[in-house]
This record gives structure tokens, C-alpha cells and sequence, in this order.
């Protein structure tokens, strides 16, 4: 198994609250499964809602470093070699080197550290 795990939390457009129980979900497999950096699929609100899933999940991503759930995160627009947190994640899962959303800004995804 790699050190990276892919998720569409998007899928089926859920609620923002259905957003948050996959996303704890997803963290918690993470952790049992030593998966290192997790990408995040949530959509960038193209559907008229304004981007509820990104803005709402991406403050779940702060309470989560803040509390110790992860190591840190970056948005798909800081994913990049030139971004601390991104190299560092680039170090414990190596196939982010050739991941689609490097260097792309894509407002789409965002990738956490899970250890």
C-alpha cells in the first residue's frame, strides 16, 4: 500500500455536515492504515453553492492541525514545490511528484498530512 490515498467527498453532493462525517471517516482509515497525506476531492462550488463543501471542510482542516488530527494541510492552489508544507508531504508520499494537481492551483482538492 502507498503512502498516499485519494477521496471524492463531493460525490453524491452532500450536505456539508455528510462532508464532515467522510471526512473524519476517511482521517481516521488514514491513521489505521499509516497513510501518510490524504487528497481531498471537495469541488471548488462551480454548482452554484458557492463553494460551501471547499470553505466549510477547509476550516475543519485548521480544527483538525489544531488538535493535533494531522500535521498540516495545503490547498490545491499551495500545492506546489515552492510551498513548505507541500514538500514536506511530497517527502513521506514521493508519488505526489507526479500527482495531476502539482502545480496546477486547483481550487478544487486539498491534500492533508496525515503523519
Amino acid at each position: 500500500m502507498g503512502a498516499l490515498r485519494e477521496v471524492t467527498i463531493k460525490e453524491g453532493l452532500p450536505t456539508l455536515e455528510e462532508a464532515k462525517r467522510r471526512l473524519l471517516l476517511e482521517v481516521r482509515r488514514c491513521h489505521g492504515d499509516g497513510i501518510a497525506v490524504l487528497k481531498i476531492i471537495h469541488g471548488y462550488g462551480s454548482g452554484g453553492r458557492g463553494g460551501v463543501l471547499r470553505t466549510g471542510l477547509r476550516k475543519v482542516f485548521a480544527e483538525y492541525q489544531r488538535d493535533g488530527d494531522i500535521l498540516g494541510f495545503a490547498s490545491g492552489e499551495e500545492f506546489s514545490i515552492f510551498h513548505s508544507i507541500s514538500l514536506e508531504m511530497i517527502t513521506v508520499a514521493p508519488e505526489l511528484r507526479s500527482d495531476r494537481d502539482l502545480e496546477r492551483s486547483n481550487p478544487g482538492v486539498s491534500f492533508l498530512w496525515i503523519q
